[in-house]
């Protein structure tokens, strides 16, 4: 993630361009969500248990909420179901969350 904020902007865009397609995550760290635990009301309850702030950095596909540091309910209330690839980074290579641009794909992603 890091190194993604480092990019220059035409790499960063290339970067936010693989959000709009399934990314190959690491399983071990990555719980994928399903039915109504894919909704922001769950994932927020499940990132604040584990110590997410009340504000992250959103790394997302669509220019409106990329790069922004975000309140974590309105961000996720953003991101969650409307189509757009989104990473959003709470403790940065420690906690996050993933939803694919095909909303076909949430995760939870834990170290």
């Amino acid at each position: 993630m890091e190194t993604l904020l480092n990019l220059s902007e035409k790499r960063r865009a290339d970067g936010r361009s693989w959000l709009h397609n399934a990314i190959r995550l690491d399983q071990c760290y990555a719980l994928h969500l399903t039915g109504s635990g894919a909704f922001f009301i769950p994932v927020e309850a499940m990132l604040r248990r584990r110590g997410a702030p009340a504000k992250f950095y959103v790394l997302a596909a669509g220019n409106d909420l990329d790069g922004h540091e975000m309140p974590l309910m309105d961000s996720l209330d953003s991101i969650i179901g409307m189509g757009n690839g989104a990473f959003v980074s709470c403790i940065p290579g420690r906690l996050g969350f993933y939803e694919c641009a095909n909303m076909k794909s949430s995760c939870f992603l834990q170290r």
